[in-house]
Protein backbone atom coordinates (compact mmCIF):
# COMPACT_ATOMS: atom_id res chain seq x y z
CA UNK A 1 0.00 0.00 0.00
CA UNK A 2 2.70 2.14 0.81
CA UNK A 3 4.32 2.01 -2.43
CA UNK A 4 0.98 2.81 -3.72
CA UNK A 5 0.70 6.04 -1.93
CA UNK A 6 4.12 7.14 -2.87
CA UNK A 7 3.41 6.39 -6.39
CA UNK A 8 0.20 8.38 -6.60
CA UNK A 9 1.82 11.48 -4.51
CA UNK A 10 4.69 11.45 -7.21
CA UNK A 11 2.17 10.98 -10.12
CA UNK A 12 -0.43 13.86 -9.18
CA UNK A 13 3.11 16.11 -8.05
CA UNK A 14 4.71 15.59 -11.39
CA UNK A 15 1.36 16.11 -13.36
CA UNK A 16 0.83 19.44 -11.33
CA UNK A 17 4.61 20.38 -12.25
CA UNK A 18 4.13 19.97 -15.69
CA UNK A 19 1.21 22.02 -15.91
CA UNK A 20 3.36 24.65 -14.60
CA UNK A 21 6.66 23.98 -16.85
CA UNK A 22 3.70 24.40 -19.69
CA UNK A 23 3.62 28.25 -19.21
CA UNK A 24 7.33 28.63 -19.96
CA UNK A 25 8.52 30.35 -22.78
CA UNK A 26 9.80 28.70 -25.94
CA UNK A 27 12.97 30.00 -28.12
CA UNK A 28 14.31 28.53 -31.02
CA UNK A 29 18.05 26.72 -30.33
CA UNK A 30 20.43 25.26 -31.98
CA UNK A 31 22.01 21.61 -31.46
CA UNK A 32 26.13 21.77 -31.59
CA UNK A 33 26.81 18.52 -30.15
CA UNK A 34 25.06 14.86 -30.03
CA UNK A 35 26.55 11.97 -28.44
CA UNK A 36 26.01 10.30 -25.02
CA UNK A 37 27.38 10.01 -21.64
CA UNK A 38 26.83 7.89 -18.38
CA UNK A 39 24.59 9.43 -15.94
CA UNK A 40 25.98 9.30 -12.35
CA UNK A 41 22.64 7.74 -11.22
CA UNK A 42 22.66 4.66 -13.98
CA UNK A 43 22.01 1.59 -12.65
CA UNK A 44 22.68 -2.25 -14.39
CA UNK A 45 24.90 -3.79 -16.34
CA UNK A 46 27.67 -1.10 -17.95
CA UNK A 47 25.86 -1.90 -21.12
CA UNK A 48 23.06 -0.61 -20.39
CA UNK A 49 23.97 2.73 -18.44
CA UNK A 50 24.20 5.49 -21.65
CA UNK A 51 22.04 8.79 -21.70
CA UNK A 52 21.97 10.29 -24.86
CA UNK A 53 23.69 13.98 -24.99
CA UNK A 54 21.93 16.64 -27.02
CA UNK A 55 23.98 20.28 -26.40
CA UNK A 56 22.20 23.01 -27.81
CA UNK A 57 22.72 26.93 -27.22
CA UNK A 58 19.77 29.62 -27.08
CA UNK A 59 19.50 32.99 -26.60
CA UNK A 60 17.45 34.86 -24.23
CA UNK A 61 17.42 38.68 -24.47
CA UNK A 62 20.32 38.89 -25.97
CA UNK A 63 22.27 36.24 -24.13
CA UNK A 64 23.72 33.03 -25.16
CA UNK A 65 23.05 30.12 -23.20
CA UNK A 66 24.35 26.67 -23.56
CA UNK A 67 22.27 23.25 -22.31
CA UNK A 68 22.37 19.45 -22.66
CA UNK A 69 18.99 18.40 -20.73
CA UNK A 70 16.41 16.89 -23.08
CA UNK A 71 13.88 16.65 -20.32
CA UNK A 72 13.16 19.03 -17.41
CA UNK A 73 14.44 18.14 -14.28
CA UNK A 74 11.61 18.47 -11.88
CA UNK A 75 10.07 15.47 -13.15
CA UNK A 76 12.36 13.23 -15.14
CA UNK A 77 16.49 12.04 -14.94
CA UNK A 78 17.56 11.47 -18.64
CA UNK A 79 16.60 7.98 -19.51
CA UNK A 80 19.21 5.29 -20.21
CA UNK A 81 19.96 2.21 -22.25
CA UNK A 82 22.78 0.80 -24.46
CA UNK A 83 25.34 3.33 -25.92
CA UNK A 84 23.75 2.40 -29.76
CA UNK A 85 19.94 3.39 -27.82
CA UNK A 86 21.43 6.35 -26.46
CA UNK A 87 23.10 6.95 -29.96
CA UNK A 88 19.99 6.96 -32.21
CA UNK A 89 18.05 8.93 -29.74
CA UNK A 90 20.74 12.05 -29.75
CA UNK A 91 20.56 11.51 -33.13
CA UNK A 92 16.31 12.09 -33.65
CA UNK A 93 16.71 15.82 -32.32
CA UNK A 94 16.79 18.18 -35.42
CA UNK A 95 19.30 21.11 -35.78
CA UNK A 96 17.23 23.30 -34.88
CA UNK A 97 15.11 23.02 -31.84
CA UNK A 98 12.53 24.32 -29.87
CA UNK A 99 13.93 25.30 -26.27
CA UNK A 100 11.65 25.29 -23.06
CA UNK A 101 13.43 27.80 -20.38
CA UNK A 102 12.68 29.31 -17.12
CA UNK A 103 11.50 32.70 -17.40
CA UNK A 104 12.88 33.40 -13.81
CA UNK A 105 16.38 31.49 -14.67
CA UNK A 106 17.12 31.31 -18.43
CA UNK A 107 19.99 29.07 -17.97
CA UNK A 108 17.03 26.45 -16.53
CA UNK A 109 15.78 24.41 -19.77
CA UNK A 110 14.81 21.74 -21.64
CA UNK A 111 13.51 20.48 -24.91
CA UNK A 112 11.16 17.36 -24.30
CA UNK A 113 7.91 17.71 -22.29
CA UNK A 114 7.00 14.49 -20.13
CA UNK A 115 4.37 12.40 -21.44
CA UNK A 116 1.40 13.05 -19.95
CA UNK A 117 0.32 9.22 -20.63
CA UNK A 118 3.33 8.40 -18.56
CA UNK A 119 2.36 10.40 -15.85
CA UNK A 120 -1.53 8.55 -15.94
CA UNK A 121 -0.21 5.56 -16.20
CA UNK A 122 2.05 5.79 -13.09
CA UNK A 123 -1.27 7.22 -11.55
CA UNK A 124 -3.05 4.24 -12.64
CA UNK A 125 -0.66 1.83 -11.78
CA UNK A 126 -0.41 3.18 -8.28
CA UNK A 127 -4.06 3.25 -7.89
CA UNK A 128 -4.29 -0.47 -9.00
CA UNK A 129 -1.38 -0.99 -5.88
CA UNK A 130 -3.70 0.77 -3.90
CA UNK A 131 -6.94 -1.21 -4.25
CA UNK A 132 -4.96 -4.51 -4.41
CA UNK A 133 -3.16 -4.15 -1.23
CA UNK A 134 -6.57 -2.92 -0.02
CA UNK A 135 -7.82 -6.51 -0.38
CA UNK A 136 -5.64 -7.67 2.33
CA UNK A 137 -6.65 -5.65 4.67
CA UNK A 138 -10.32 -6.57 3.96
CA UNK A 139 -9.68 -10.01 4.67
Amino acid sequence: MLVGIVGLWTGLRALKTRKQLERWPTTTGRVIERGTFTPDYASGPPAFRHAPLVKYVYQVDGKDFVNDRLQPKQIQQPRHNTEAWAQKRAAEFPADVIVHYNPADPAESFLVQTSKKILYLVIAASCLAILFSGLFFVK
